[in-house]
């Protein structure tokens, strides 16, 4: 009998976003099927966050350690005018 133990693997992997889609490692998203990205950043521990991509499938969720505010500026700046440049 073995004994049990909880193991904590970190992976990294970089979001792409392009004028047509959002790749995601091995996933790729449309754009016309991405409804909004936002993110939460605990400035306590200033370590670990969340970026929550909304999708008409549901939402994502993935861990960041990196602000990711530029990004969603230009996910804005893809999106039709009638969503964010009011």
């Amino acid at each position: 009998m073995a004994w049990i133990e909880k193991r904590t693997v970190e992976t990294s992997f970089d979001l792409y976003l392009y004028k047509d889609r959002i790749d995601v490692k091995d996933s790729s998203f449309p754009i016309k099927h991405v409804l909004d990205i936002s993110y939460r950043l605990d400035e306590k521990e200033n370590k670990i966050g969340f970026l929550y991509l909304h999708t008409t499938g549901g939402i994502r969720t993935y861990f960041i350690k990196q602000d990711p505010s530029k990004l969603i500026e230009e996910f804005k700046v893809l999106m039709p005018s009638t969503k964010y440049n009011m």
